[in-house]
């Protein structure tokens, strides 16, 4: 299991023909076009690039309209959510039956009537945002207990209404006081301002109107039938009313909630029409000649040259042919067995292989499933694990991304459950068996545990590294860039063993120091083998003996699994604690205690796993990939839009 086997292919074929035969690459799916645009050869060569459709900009007009309903309609979405909608899942259709369901649904009026409505609510808010802005404005007269219009009709006074700042009102009402034919009552006042209402003869206006400009008077013209206060329920009523007539408008669009999943079906349906039309960018063309490139996985050709001939009434060109191994365009696509495939997502997060490579997933992903364990480590959390991700498997309907997260999870809990037997823990709690290890008190032991993992995983990596290059026929390289390394960390590793353990024979120390020698010596000779001077060859060799200090951080990270496999455990010790501490006082404590307990197991369970998940996927692309793995592989794509609302088979 690894890379996928791939064959690219040429094919001629008329314009005519190129609708149907896209529909049908369509619906096979596993097509990768190539972009031929950025092949300079081709041009000038003559071949011209396709023009953009028009199509396209009508399928994104339509693709506007639906999400214009999709969002209205999603305001009275009243289907389950949660749990209840993860177990139910999505619904799978095959893409024939996608189009045939899209077909039976005349979208085009439902979307003209909710636009209408819409436009309606537009104009209420509108209308609200008016009465509300009126009644505003009326609200300081509210105490003007007059018919305004009759304050117009005096024959030998004027009626003012306006404002005045606060803090030049009692200066206005002072000023006043010498006219003796004006009156001043203040109304109202507001944050910073006075409503005011003045009543003067007309052979004092002159006067009142220059003592209003020093205290900065400002008019207000009010345009209302009535009283303010009568103005005011008038404005009431028409908001009632308003009120009513949008929750009718908003009713009428809530009955078309079930169209919900309509829209849904069709927005995906025109995404992958118009990737279909965007597809056709990556071709070129001569007069009435399609020229179409890209690969397809070598297991499905057969079933790529079904789905051509089957849409070819003219005549056309197919050439077919496996993908050369050191071809750098080739995409990706992984294929491994259930187990590996829950891993591969830490691949691709990481980088693809390129063609020529090795698919690592395989290779990292007992040691990622052995050191999340460890990290995590206790019986209680992998139960949890085990039991919740189980449980979602057997009754969710998930799409493929959420199942691989899902048994990802679920097999790390087996880790997480062999470790905690190890460790004795469960909750944090001892088990009654004998626990090969206790974290608590055997800290040294785990230590060294740890970095004889590191040493291990970073061995293994070498050893892939020295695989590689025999396979590529270059044996010297192996045994320069791996061999003389094997040499020179083991014979170090030997020799520290022999000063610090008694049982070890004398003549071991010899032999490790002498293995070391000759490695270091070989590193010195050979790492700097592809420079052209002997001065260069031998900076080179010396640069690369110097990375053997990386080699010592790479052996000390790895004591992270034990760091971590503390951390969870302690916290976890305390959290006991502390629940012992609330039974002992007496019914509420223990209320108390359930809670914390629960609350508090919970919260490590998810902070040891998150940090498990990280410090692990580090070691994986840090220490381990950093010894053989390169990666820069493109993604194979599939010739469907990825789907959101629903599961295209």
């Amino acid at each position: 299991m690894a890379i996928v086997k791939m064959s690219n292919f040429g094919l001629f074929t008329f314009d005519s023909d190129r609708d149907k035969l896209l529909h049908e690459l369509q619906k096979f799916g596993y097509v990768h076009f190539t972009d031929l645009k950025e092949d300079q050869t081709l041009l000038e060569e003559g071949l011209e690039v396709l023009e953009v459709p028009r199509a396209i900009s009508e399928v994104e007009e339509k693709i506007q309209d639906v999400k214009f309903a999709m969002d209205l309609l999603k305001r009275y979405d009243d289907r389950e959510t949660g749990i209840k909608a993860m177990i139910k899942g999505k619904s799978n259709y095959t893409f024939e039956a996608l189009e045939k369901k899209v077909a039976q649904f005349d979208y085009d009026p439902v979307i003209a009537k909710f636009r209408e409505l819409t436009g309606k609510l537009d104009h209420l808010s509108q209308e609200e945002l008016k009465e509300k802005a009126a009644m505003e404005e009326l609200r300081p007269w509210k105490n003007l207990n007059f018919d305004v219009r009759h304050l117009r009709d005096f024959e030998y006074s004027d009626v003012l209404t306006g404002t005045v700042p606060k803090k030049l009102l009692e200066g206005l009402k002072e000023a006043i006081t010498s006219l003796q034919e004006t009156y001043l009552e203040v109304l109202s006042e507001g944050k910073d301002d006075a409503y005011v209402l003045l009543l003067t003869s007309k052979f004092e206006k002159e006067d009142l109107s220059e003592v209003l400009r020093n205290h900065s008077y400002t008019t207000i013209q009010l345009s209302v039938q009535g009283t303010p206060e009568e103005e005011m329920k008038k404005r009431q009523e028409s908001l009632k009313k308003i009120k009513e007539d949008r929750r009718k408008l908003q009713a009428e669009v809530k009955s078309n909630a079930g169209h919900l999943a309509k829209f849904e079906e069709v927005y995906e349906y025109l995404l992958n029409l118009r990737l279909r039309y965007e597809a056709e960018n990556n071709f070129l063309r001569t007069g009435s000649v399609n020229v179409i490139h890209g690969f397809v996985p070598t297991d499905r050709a057969e079933d790529f040259k079904r789905a051509v001939e089957k849409t070819q009434e003219g005549a056309y060109y197919l050439e077919l042919d496996a993908a050369e191994e050191k071809d750098t365009s080739v995409p990706i696509l992984l294929k491994n067995g259930k187990f590996a495939e829950a891993f591969e997502s830490l691949t691709t997060m990481y980088s693809l292989p390129t063609y020529d490579g090795m698919d690592p997933t395989p290779l990292f992903a007992p040691f990622y499933f052995a050191f999340f364990g460890m990290m995590v480590g206790d019986w209680g959390y992998g139960l949890i694990l085990f039991l919740l991700t189980g449980v979602v498997l057997k009754v969710a309907n998930l799409e493929k991304g959420q199942k691989l997260m899902m048994r990802f999870l679920f097999y790390l809990s087996f880790s997480t459950m062999a470790w905690g037997l190890i460790f004795g823990t469960f909750f944090g709690a001892e088990l009654p068996t004998q626990s090969l290890i206790s974290p608590a008190t055997e800290y040294q032991k785990l230590l060294i545990l740890s970095i004889a993992f590191g040493g291990i995983h970073l061995f293994y990596a070498l050893g892939i590294k020295a695989y590689r290059s025999l396979k590529e026929g270059k044996p010297l390289d192996a045994l320069y860039d791996v061999g003389f390394w094997y040499m020179a960390l083991m014979g170090a590793i030997l020799l520290l063993l022999t000063m610090v353990v008694d049982v070890l024979p004398a003549f071991m120390g010899t032999v490790s120091l002498v293995v070391m020698v000759i490695g270091m010596v070989g590193i010195v000779l050979t790492g700097g083998r592809e420079n052209s001077t002997v001065v260069g060859k031998l900076a080179g060799g010396l640069y690369s003996l110097y990375n053997i200090t990386g080699y010592i951080g790479d052996f000390v990270s790895y004591s992270r699994l034990m760091a971590l496999g503390l951390a969870g455990g302690f916290i976890a010790v305390a959290i006991n604690m502390m629940v012992t501490m609330l039974f002992a006082m007496g019914p509420v404590g223990i209320v108390f205690g359930v809670v914390v307990f629960l609350g508090g197991q919970a919260f490590n369970l998810f902070l040891s796993a998150l940090s498990a998940y990280v410090h692990a996927s580090r070691l994986t692309y840090v220490e381990f990939f950093g010894k053989f793995y390169d990666g820069g592989g493109k993604p194979f794509k599939i010739f469907r839009n990825k789907s959101k609302y629903i599961n295209i088979e």
